[in-house]
């Protein structure tokens, strides 16, 4: 095992707001169910005024999921992002301490921006649907970021949604992490991000990206619906390590010595928000400390499986106590 082994992760630190609908709930909103539309924050209290008071909190975004679950593990991590300088930037930053992450490279608004929120709709088949406002989220600018912002770190690990701020900005970000002696890992983020930048995470893939994370709608948006194995294999030629995650179908990865099918592990699911980035938080754990592929699958399985039987992504003390067993 390699101690030292860091992660930063760049994102969006956002609160998850997660409630229980029924699918009749959907129409009220605009966008496809089970994906991720951005709204502003009048569509936010019109969502939260249907929804009354039946609604959970907790610190989300894609990366930031991963750092969480990173943390936990004992692995040394950071968040570089911009919060509001609020009540929820402030809760924000006492979650992730007291799950053992570094928030120094946390920005706070200076424009009175609040904190960024997403209201994610669980329905009775688990499946979840986003609707973030990005808020202060938006204030932060990968074009400006140093090689300092990434020293120690060993894996910078990247989501998609980075894409919105432009291809030029997500370059340099990309590049500034490589000089300061990262890996990268991108987690392709949501059908809709690979929809609207295809030609762009093409690029960046090949020129940047050691190690990449897709899950199947991702893969069909990105490369065509195609079987995974075929996915994985053009994935691979961009990157040294690919991996298509197929939810409670498994997952394919190639880390260089060949394709390795990742079975899930069977649980009864309630709430599918933030499985796919626990699934790349085990996954990354495994890759860090050099364990071979398939034990690196078999900790992002477990993760994601625990992860599916809560709402939303904080796992109480019970399952962490499980996967630290496993390891």
């Amino acid at each position: 095992m390699q101690a030292q082994q860091s992660v930063i992760g760049v994102g969006s630190p956002i609160i998850d707001l997660i409630a229980q609908v029924d699918e009749a709930f959907l129409t009220q909103i605009s966008g496809d169910k089970g994906g991720m539309v951005m709204i502003d924050s009048a569509e936010l209290e019109r969502i939260l005024g249907l929804l009354g008071s039946n609604v959970k909190r907790s610190p989300g975004g894609s990366a930031a999921n991963t750092l969480f679950d990173l943390a936990h593990f004992g692995v040394k991590t950071a968040l570089l992002g911009t919060t509001g300088d609020d009540e929820a930037g402030a809760f924000y930053r006492r979650e992730l301490t007291a799950a053992g992450g570094s928030t120094h490279a946390l920005r706070k608004s200076v424009n009175n921006t609040p904190t960024g929120h997403c209201i994610c709709l669980v329905t009775p088949d688990a499946e979840r649907t986003m609707r973030p406002a990005l808020a202060a989220a938006l204030e932060f600018d990968p074009g400006s970021v140093s090689q300092a912002d990434f020293a120690g770190y060993t894996l910078a690990h990247l989501e998609g949604y980075l894409l919105a701020h432009s291809e030029e900005k997500l370059r340099f970000l990309m590049a500034t992490a490589k000089a300061a002696g990262c890996k990268i890992s991108l987690d392709l983020a949501s059908f809709e991000v690979v929809n609207a930048f295809r030609p762009a995470i093409l690029r960046l893939l090949e020129e940047f990206v050691d190690i990449v994370f897709a899950n199947s709608d991702e893969a069909d948006a990105l490369l065509g619906k195609l079987p995974p194995e075929t996915q994985l294999a053009e994935l691979k030629k961009l990157c040294p390590v690919a991996i298509v995650k197929l939810g409670e179908r498994g997952a394919w990865a190639d880390c260089g010595n060949g394709a390795v099918f990742i079975p899930a592990n069977k649980v009864e699911a309630v709430d599918t928000t933030a499985a796919g980035d626990s699934f790349a938080a085990g996954f990354l754990y495994g890759y860090l400390n050099e364990l071979p592929m398939a034990d690196c699958g078999k900790i992002g399985a477990a993760l994601a499986a625990e992860t599916v039987q809560v709402f939303g992504a904080a796992l109480p003390d019970e399952a962490w106590k499980r996967l630290q067993d496993l390891l």
